[in-house]
């Protein structure tokens, strides 16, 4: 009976660590992580910090938006950047559109109902948050 009493605990343990694993119901903790500006401050660009602290994010997402607006695709991580950054998180693709909107290209730029990239709301982003 102690046998069976033990083997039932650590079985509920282990269930209990896997569906924690990376918190959010099993969302990898490195997507539900966010980069602090003071982490980034070292490097180059952000394009460079992201590589080197979280690679996963430079290979998932194709667009980068700051401050919920549309800043373009990952590229515009290579430039030097100026702006304090407060953090940097990688928004779940199943939350893109809702966070940020329709898949449209951005207003003034002369592209109507044009999707910015064709996989769009598939792909998670990179969102850039300034003080």
């Amino acid at each position: 009976m102690r046998t069976r009493i033990v083997a039932l605990s650590l079985a509920l343990v282990a269930g209990a660590c896997a569906s924690g694993a990376g918190g959010g119901g099993g969302i990898p903790a490195e997507e539900t992580e966010i980069v602090g500006g003071g982490e980034v401050i070292e490097y180059t660009n952000i394009y460079t910090a992201l590589r080197e602290l979280r690679p996963s994010w430079i290979r998932r997402a194709r667009e980068v938006f700051v401050d919920r607006e549309f800043a373009g695709d990952i590229g515009i991580l290579r430039r030097s950047f100026s702006e304090e950054i407060r953090y940097i998180e990688l928004v779940p693709a199943r939350d893109v559109v809702r966070t940020f909107g329709p898949c449209q290209a951005p207003d003034g730029t002369g592209i109507i109902d044009t999707p910015r990239d064709p996989q769009c709301g598939t792909r998670p982003v990179i969102h850039i948050v300034r003080y």
